[in-house]
């Protein structure tokens, strides 16, 4: 049976038989059940992680051990408030570092922890850098240079953008939204490039 692990860009933790291209944590969210006991976090520390380094496996909700939780892609867990890890991501933490102009990796966690964790205020359509996420309802979609795409749990489908002017609710944190303004390239579901091949998977 498939576990919840499997993360939304509304940050929500959910069941899916799907796993994605990355995995990460917020820490022990797990009974010895395999159950979830929290759908929030227990640290703020927030990765984004490679589902293989090193040769290292985990077996999957192990007692004692940091829950694994898996993103579509890079987009998506950016969206729900991940960041990169700094051991098995390295060159792509320092970049996310760099351009968010916080000194470690303490700092920028005690940023994107409230904007992760507080519904963020509506913009419009037209302020929102690309690979951002926003909402419409209860759909999530991704900006992108060739237009939107709606996020599914095994992949993205082809949605017309809305107008400039429509007011949207960003569900990428607005630090995060900064970062990938000044060019940090998140890698992208392949049903992504599918419909936007320009795109990088």
């Amino acid at each position: 049976m498939p576990l919840q692990n499997r993360v939304t860009p509304f940050s929500n933790i959910e069941v899916s038989p799907s796993r994605g291209l990355f995995t990460g944590n917020r820490g022990i969210l797990h009974n010895d059940r395999q159950e979830l006991v929290t759908t929030n976090w227990r640290h703020k520390a927030w990765i984004i992680c490679e589902l293989e380094y090193k040769g290292w496996r985990r077996k999957l909700m192990q007692p004692g051990h940091w829950t694994e939780l898996f993103f579509l892609d890079e987009a998506t867990a950016l969206a729900a408030g991940h960041r990169p890890c700094a051991l098995c991501r390295r060159t792509a933490y320092n970049q996310f570092l760099k351009l968010s102009g916080r000194p470690s990796a303490k700092q920028l966690d005690e940023t994107l922890h409230p904007q992760r964790t507080n519904e963020q205020a509506a913009i419009p359509f037209e302020r929102l850098p690309l690979n951002c996420f926003y909402a419409i309802g209860s759909q999530a979609y991704l900006k992108l240079s060739s237009g939107s795409l709606l996020w599914t749990q095994s992949g993205y489908q082809a949605a017309d953008p809305p107008p400039p002017e429509l007011q949207v609710q960003p569900l990428t944190p607005l630090l995060t939204r900064q970062v990938l303004a000044q060019g940090y390239q998140p890698l992208l579901h392949p049903s992504a490039q599918q419909i936007s091949p320009t795109h990088p998977v």
